[in-house]
């Protein structure tokens, strides 16, 4: 984490205030309308973590039993557990072979007259493909969240993404681009899903014992919001600081033969959370867990497509097979037989590096120097 006495002394303020929730206090507060002001949106909703943004948003939305909402399979779990914890249905489509986000093409083919929302994941701090998938919702009536939980200040055409759908979602764990140890912020330009999401951030409860629909406990604490108003002061020289990480390590790796730098579209202006490496196995003579093993520095990105895990595979979410036997539902769907050529041979070959601000360019020479090695056997 990159955190120092600034957020120290916000913190201090809060504790001395005695002023812990945003019932109480107004850090939250503060927080979310200058994360608005920085998305240029009209609302942020402040949460306890990316996942509760998910499963808001799918909530507010009045997605559930019956309903399937479009994902990607290499994502974060989250993305797909927060449909399930709505009792709606996931749907994997495949991802694009160079920017590894949802490919619009597979999306078409996997809507139904049971589709409700598509969510694409800016990966990694590079935007998917955004006004192919925006059209192909508005053709067919479907709500669009985008999972930016890893993208905060990458831009789409000029847009921040998380600004983009009809929601959009952000994560602050420690691995983020910027962080207040867990939380998490919902964006929306539209004023009755803002009053939603903070109507079931909070119990469903707009006053006191007064309970209007579901909700549950998913407030932002104040030390968090704290923490996070000075975060995101510095957003932006942590991108920055992000950004000549990558374009380093790329402009090494482009000169080897058998690892591939990240794939930047034209649309896009990266905010990257993680530098991913893709390596040709066939050229380099090692397989991705052979190369992990020699490149202990490397970390493992989504080993596997989602619905190759044990929670799809076996559709282990709910006692009594719910979701799948929803009565609503009334299909029967096996991820047993689902193949997505794409994603599959993505699994095998992707690798991530560290450039947070914390990395050093003796860090980064290191990297570039085991690469070079492996490369070159």
């Amino acid at each position: 984490m990159n955190l120092n006495e600034e957020e120290f002394e916000e913190v201090k303020k809060v504790m001395e205030s005695q002023m812990l929730t945003l019932l109480a206090g107004n850090y939250v507060e503060l927080f979310e309308q200058e994360f608005a002001e920085y998305m240029g949106v009209k609302h942020a909703i402040g949460v306890n973590s990316g996942t509760a943004a998910l499963h808001i948003s799918i909530a507010a939305l009045d997605i559930g039993p019956g309903d399937e909402v479009i994902i990607p399979p290499f994502t974060f779990i989250a993305t797909a557990s927060s449909i399930l914890q709505n009792n709606a249905i996931p749907i994997f489509a495949d991802i694009d072979d160079k920017n590894y986000t949802l490919d619009p093409e597979s999306v078409k083919q996997k809507i139904s007259d049971r589709t409700k929302a598509i969510i694409p994941v800016h990966l990694a701090g590079i935007s998917a493909p955004m006004k192919e998938l925006l059209e192909t919702a508005e053709d067919n009536n479907i709500a669009v969240i985008e999972d930016a939980c890893q993208s905060h200040g990458a831009k789409y055409k000029g847009k921040k993404v998380g600004s983009l759908g009809d929601l959009g979602t952000f994560s602050f764990y420690p691995s983020k681009n910027i962080t207040t140890g867990e939380g998490g912020m919902i964006t929306t330009n539209d004023d009755d899903l803002a009053d939603q999401c903070r109507l079931i951030r909070h119990h469903g409860e707009p006053s006191w014992y007064v309970y209007n629909r579901l909700g549950w406990n998913y407030r932002m604490t104040e030390i968090q919001g704290a923490i996070g108003r000075i975060q995101l002061k510095k957003l932006d020289e942590f991108i920055k600081i992000r950004n000549e990480n990558a374009a380093y390590l790329t402009k090494a790796v482009d000169k080897m033969d058998g690892i591939n730098s990240p794939h930047v579209p034209e649309y896009c202006e990266p905010a990257f959370n993680y530098w991913i490496g893709r390596i040709q196995p066939e050229k380099i003579g090692l397989t991705k867990p052979q190369f992990l093993e020699k490149f202990p520095s490397s970390k493992v990105l989504y080993p596997k497509p989602l619905y190759n895990t044990r929670l799809f595979r076996e559709k282990v979410a709910y006692p009594k097979g719910c979701p799948w036997t929803c009565p609503f539902y009334g299909k029967e769907i096996d991820y047993t037989s689902l193949n997505l050529p794409v994603v599959e041979k993505v699994t095998r070959e992707i690798f991530a590096l560290d450039i947070h601000p914390k990395v050093s360019r003796e860090d980064l020479d290191r990297n570039i120097e085991t690469m070079s090695r492996l490369t070159n056997k």
